[in-house]
């Protein structure tokens, strides 16, 4: 169970396209599976991103923001 789910923090690491939507991996090679309130905000990121967010389960993070 994860400790604090209801934190937001920043993400750092890289897009990457996923069967279900884009995967931001980390700096640590951790995978997180991005979902975001507006599903057109996904369409178009590639590369090196900061991602504000949620963990919300153990592989994923709810989007408030994301600076490229």
């Amino acid at each position: 169970m994860l400790s604090r789910p209801h934190i937001s923090s920043f993400h750092n690491g890289t897009i990457e396209p996923g069967a279900r939507g884009p995967i931001l991996r980390d700096d640590d090679g951790l995978y997180w599976r991005l979902r975001f309130a507006d599903e057109c905000a996904a369409d178009g990121l590639n590369g090196r991103v900061r991602v504000r967010g949620r963990i919300v389960d153990v592989d994923r993070i709810e989007v408030e923001f994301i600076q490229t």
